[in-house]
């Protein structure tokens, strides 16, 4: 019995086919694989702000302050400093009378660097860089800082970025996370519209929305809360 053989032609032809087809797929697995790495890193954001706000709520804590920037940092209080600093009457800083909280302020605020989060040029790992997280022109904003408490009553004593929610007609902050393939830390900004991108929102209650930029629509869709 004769025994059938590919010939070089056969061989070759093959190969074009699968180069052809290798070079019309890898754009869409690339695509795919960056765009699933940036949403992971979205949702850890929002997840790791969920959690800390959990700790407040289940009072663990009396109040959490978290600073949102390429490292994000927790500084707790406990609920005994939180009463000394907020409800003691025998206490008249201007944090208590105004209702507010500082970057790192008051001291009673302690850094728990087990809970850092370092994003984008703070982790070779991460696969974006967001904003705020920037110290140079032409948007200097470093960082957005989050006062968690039960009744959502402190707030930060400076102003964060911020928008405003088509939904509720109220002021949100919010946070950018932009893929590293295609934007730089100063491109990644207020106004930029990148493929791969996403926006957390949050309230004063740390009530958290997930957007994902849209580029073929120019919108911001809702994916989450």
């Amino acid at each position: 019995m004769k025994k059938k053989a590919f010939t070089i032609i056969e061989l070759l032809v093959v190969l074009a086919v699968m180069g052809v087809f290798a070079v019309v797929a890898y754009p869409n697995i690339s695509n795919w694989i960056t765009e699933r790495s940036v949403k992971k890193e979205a949702y850890e954001v929002v997840s790791y702000l969920k959690e800390r706000k959990n700790e407040v709520q289940n009072g663990k804590y009396g109040m959490i302050q978290v600073v949102m920037g390429w490292s994000i940092r927790t500084y707790k209080m406990t609920n005994e400093d939180y009463f000394k600093e907020y409800k003691n009457v025998g206490s008249s800083s201007s944090y208590k009378t105004n209702r507010t909280c500082g970057h790192q302020k008051p001291n009673s605020l302690k850094h728990d660097s087990s809970l850092n989060l370092d994003l984008g040029r703070g982790n070779m790992k991460s696969y974006v860089f967001v904003y705020p997280g920037i110290y140079s022109y032409p948007n200097p904003k470093v960082y957005s800082v989050i006062c968690i408490t039960k009744d959502g009553s402190i707030k930060y004593e400076s102003s964060n970025v911020n928008e405003e929610d088509k939904a509720t007609n109220q002021t949100v902050d919010y946070f950018l996370l932009c893929s590293k393939t295609n934007s730089t830390q100063n491109t990644c900004k207020a106004g930029a519209k990148f493929e791969h991108m996403y926006k957390i929102t949050w309230d004063r209650f740390v009530n958290t929305k997930l957007y994902k930029y849209n580029k073929n629509k120019n919108s911001w869709i809702k994916i989450d809360g």
